[in-house]
């Protein structure tokens, strides 16, 4: 122990270090660049207070002026809200602020009035602390704030009434800061605790903060009520409701009926959850009272409506007069519309006609005059819904006609599409269903609605759909008379749609009437250039209907169609273009690509490809031969799209098979003479796709030799690839944009040719494949080769392929930080990452290698030191202490020469450490403590 002088020394140095840094700190706090400040507060928070014995009069004179001045500061900054300083800090601040006039007691104020001024200091800085969640300084707020509450607890006798009013009011903010900051810490024991010690005697409450206690007891217990603790709930809502309600109504604020609403709302839900009789007699008691006091409150009749949900003898009577209550006096906007309706649907699941007898009402006496569209048409399609989900009856098509007529009658303009959408898709579904029961008299009814003149937005082909049903309707039923006033009463477009020409031709058949026949036949033929499904249904409802001679001119239609010189059958391209079309289309209207439906694609391409590749179907010198270019370029481009359109969605094996069958077909396009540049991206994406689609097989299989097969097809892909590249780079025809993407490509490849070389271990690939890298310079993409070639590396390590190829692995880990550094000087983190982690790999192997990254960190240190990007302080702190770690190695191994080589080294990274040369000096230290023969 020193001598006492020595000691006062220092505490007074300790006094003037806080003096000045306290001096500038507000300064310091409106620096936005000043990232230490913080860690310097807390530093000093951990040091004080300052023992008051310690100090002259007039270092506590300044310490009182310095927190008075940081406080006010603080204050100043927390109500500017342009103010950059974070709540955090700002919590620091007030912290320390206060131990600055902790630290400042003395003999500046009489003992009272100094006890009173700091506890009000400490627990205006804990609240803050606590609104904050800075719960490790609140506490040592209230820690301190506790030495206050004891002595003005103490001093009550020798005090005025009006310093022991001041005092026990401070105490019982006090005891409600304990409670809060036990609430936060979990530790409702020590809650508990101190609940009857925020409770004074009635004299010495105030009502308002028996108010805020009120509102934080209610705070616990809808946490409580949050966390399904619903017995704690209610224990805490009770403490709250009472506390509130020993209260004079008049001594409290505005807001106390609203909390008083709250309150009774959280301990009917915490009633609720407790799920027993008693607690559900409890929550209706509560709110009865709810409903004599806030009747007028939506809250309260939201409560009886859960109460009545809850209840399973609840009558549905009862929950339809509340809701009706509720629409005739709740004040229309979105979010009471939303909840109004949220419990129309409630109550359609227990009697859907009363849901009914709402919607009407609330629509009529409230939505029309209400001149909010989007209300109504959420209501009607609601009502249409309910309406359309009940058993079949003829109230239910007059309701819903009434409905229909009352919207047409109050809506000055017609439903909007997305609406009337809505309100097809509800009855579409009614009508599919009875459809499918075979009723279909009703279902043609519901058709009729369908095209009511409320719908007129929603479009001839939509309208056209429900009358075609109406047609099938009666096909069904053998009305060949209601079909054709269908048909007739339809728009020009809808009746020459070609499925609408579908279902008369199917009518005439079965009518016996031959013109309409023939007329509907010429114009599915006349629409069927693009799509042939529709022709051959018309075949075949000609061959089933019997009729010999329809059968014949149907055949004869197709023929006409596609050219044949004699019936020997469809021309084979264009029956395989049909077949496609038609899987194509069966794709469209599913969710994702069935795996059937992809494997039946890749088994008809793979088909068209063989039949194409065969001599008698290809195009020869005479003309003849089914697969033209044309066809050629049709399959290639819509196998292409098919592929990139469902490339997420396919198994990676069918994509790799449909863009197989597409180079086949790119193939024989080139033979044919084609040089057309986009064909050859074409194929060139197409070695990208299926490699990526390999690579993604051999990634996800279990069996080795599956993915080592997976692995070499991808191998064979790429090679392709990079095979096809120089001559395509070369090409005067492709634009830079294309020419990057090649490139980029041509990058990600290499990459997976590696990951396929290292998973097959052919490392004599290596060399070329490093080679390959740097061949088209892509910086941008280095940061992932780095990885692959650390895992590279790795592997070299563990099947111990031979220290020749860990050599390479290193050199080209070294060229890619080069190149890097060379094309993106501003990426110091990465650079820094890689430096490390080659470091690291040759300290073991090649000492030489790490040496050269201390230089090179050196340099780019050095370089970046006052830029806004320096290199990482901890990556130099790491490369100095594995560093000086080898020199200390080789000390212990008596190298003397390397040892100094080493540590000088360390110490020359050292330097450049912005820790204001702590790390530098303690280096120097430890190497100075070596000691040398």
């Amino acid at each position: 122990m020193g001598p006492p002088n020595t000691t006062k020394a220092e505490k007074g140095m300790k006094a003037k270090s806080l003096l000045r840094f306290a001096a500038f700190l507000s300064t310091r706090l409106q620096d936005a660049n000043d990232t230490t400040v913080a860690f310097e507060i807390q530093n000093h928070i951990n040091g004080l207070p300052l023992q008051p014995n310690s100090l002259g009069p007039n270092v506590q004179t300044e310490l009182d002026r310095l927190g008075t001045e940081l406080w006010n500061f603080s204050t100043r900054m927390r109500r500017d809200s342009s103010a950059e300083i974070n709540a955090e800090v700002l919590c620091l601040v007030r912290v320390f602020s206060f131990f600055l006039l902790d630290s400042a007691q003395g003999s500046i104020t009489p003992r009272i009035d100094r006890n009173v001024r700091l506890m009000k200091v400490a627990l205006k800085a804990a609240k803050y602390c606590l609104e904050h969640k800075s719960i490790v300084l609140a506490l040592k707020m209230l820690e301190r704030a506790a030495e206050y509450e004891r002595q003005i607890e103490s001093a009550d006798e020798g005090a005025s009434e009006e310093q022991r009013v001041v005092g026990s009011r401070l105490r019982m903010e006090y005891f409600i800061l304990r409670i809060m900051l036990a609430w936060k810490q979990d530790r409702l024991d020590l809650a508990e605790y101190m609940f009857p010690k925020a409770c004074l005697k009635d004299g010495l409450r105030d009502p308002t903060l028996m108010e805020s206690l009120s509102d934080l007891l209610f705070e616990i217990g809808k946490s409580m009520l949050r966390c399904e603790q619903y017995e704690m709930a209610v224990k805490w809502l009770e403490r709250a409701y009472d506390t509130l309600e020993d209260q004079d109504i008049e001594t409290l604020s505005g807001d106390a009926s609203e909390l008083r609403l709250s309150i009774m709302h959280g301990l009917v839900k915490a009633f609720l959850g407790m799920k027993t009789d008693d607690a559900r007699i409890r929550a209706w008691d509560i709110t009865t009272l709810l409903d004599a006091d806030f009747s007028d409150k939506m809250i309260v009749s939201l409560l009886k409506l859960e109460l009545l949900s809850e209840d399973p003898h609840s009558d549905h009577e009862q929950y339809f007069t509340v809701l009706q209550r509720m629409g005739r006096s709740i004040v229309l906007n979105d979010a009471n519309f939303k909840t109004i309706m949220h419990h129309i649907h409630k109550l359609k699941s227990k009697s859907p006609e009363l849901a009914c007898k709402i919607l009407d009402n609330l629509i009529s006496s409230r939505l029309y005059s209400a001149d909010n569209l989007g209300w109504i048409e959420k209501a009607i399609i609601t009502h249409i819904w309910i309406l359309s989900s009940l058993p079949e009856t003829t109230t239910i098509l007059e309701s819903l006609s009434n409905l229909l007529d009352s919207v047409s009658e109050n809506v000055k303009d017609q439903l909007p599409g997305p609406a009337t959408h809505a309100a097809h898709t509800l009855l579409w579904k009614r009508i599919e269903k009875l459809y499918g029961e075979n009723q279909y008299e009703a279902a043609e009814s519901w058709c009729r609605l369908s095209t009511h003149r409320v719908f007129k937005n929603s479009g001839e082909s939509n309208l056209s759909k429900f009358s075609r049903k109406t047609i099938l309707c009666a096909l069904a039923r053998q009305d060949f008379g209601a079909a054709r006033e269908a048909f007739f009463q339809m728009s020009d477009s809808g009746k020459d749609a070609p499925l609408t020409r579908y279902l008369m031709y199917k009518v005439a058949i079965k009518g016996g009437d031959t013109d309409l026949a023939l007329e509907c036949l010429d114009i599915v033929c006349r629409e069927s250039s693009k799509d042939a499904t529709l022709l051959y249904a018309c075949v075949l409802e000609a061959q089933q209907s019997g009729d010999r001679r329809q059968a014949v001119v149907a055949l004869q239609k197709v023929l006409e169609k596609y050219q044949y010189s004699a019936p020997q059958g469809v021309h084979l391209p264009a029956l395989l273009r049909c077949t496609a079309r038609l899987l194509m289309a069966e794709l469209d209207f599913k969710d994702d690509a069935a795996f059937d439906t992809s494997e039946e694609l890749c088994r008809l391409f793979e088909g068209a490809a063989k039949q194409a590749n065969k001599p008698n179907n290809r195009v020869s010198s005479s003309g003849e031969g089914d697969f033209i270019s044309l066809e050629l370029e049709w399959f290639s481009r819509n196998i292409y799209n098919l592929a990139l359109k469902f490339c997420t969605d396919f198994h990676p094996i069918h994509l790799a098979r449909l863009l197989g069958s597409c180079v086949e077909f790119i193939t024989l396009l080139q033979k044919d003479g084609s040089t057309d540049i986009n064909l050859i991206l074409r194929r060139m994406f197409c070695y990208f796709l299926r490699a990526s689609a390999y690579i993604t097989l051999a990634r996800a299989e279990d069996e080795p030799a599956n993915s080592i097969q997976h692995y070499t097809d991808a191998r064979k892909q790429i090679r392709a690839y990079r095979n096809a590249l120089p001559s395509l780079l070369a090409s005067d025809d492709l634009n830079d944009p294309a020419r990057d993407d090649l490139i980029s490509k041509h990058f990600e490849l290499v990459k997976f040719e590696l990951e396929s070389t290292l998973k097959l271990s052919d490392w004599d690939a290596m060399d070329e494949l490093f080679d390959a890298c740097w061949k088209y310079e892509n910086p941008k993409q280095y940061d992932t080769l780095a990885d692959l070639v650390l895992v590279v590396y790795h592997r070299i390590i563990e099947v111990s392929a031979g220290s020749s190829y860990q050599e390479k692995v290193l050199a080209v880990l070294q060229k890619i930080i080069n190149l890097t550094w060379r094309a993106n000087s501003d990426d110091v983190l990465t650079l820094s990452r890689w430096i490390r982690c080659l470091f690291q790999l040759a300290l073991s192997f090649n000492e030489s290698v790490s040496l050269q990254c201390l230089d090179q960190a050196k340099i780019i240190a050095e370089m970046r030191k006052d830029t806004n990007q320096p290199y990482p302080a901890t990556e130099l702190s790491w490369l100095v202490a594995t560093a000086f770690n080898r020199a200390v190695d080789l000390y212990c191994a008596s190298d003397e020469k390397n040892c100094r080589l080493w540590a000088e080294k360390a110490l020359t990274v050292a330097s450049l450490v912005d820790d204001g040369g702590v790390l530098h000096a303690e280096m120097e230290q430890k190497f100075s403590g070596l000691t040398w023969e």
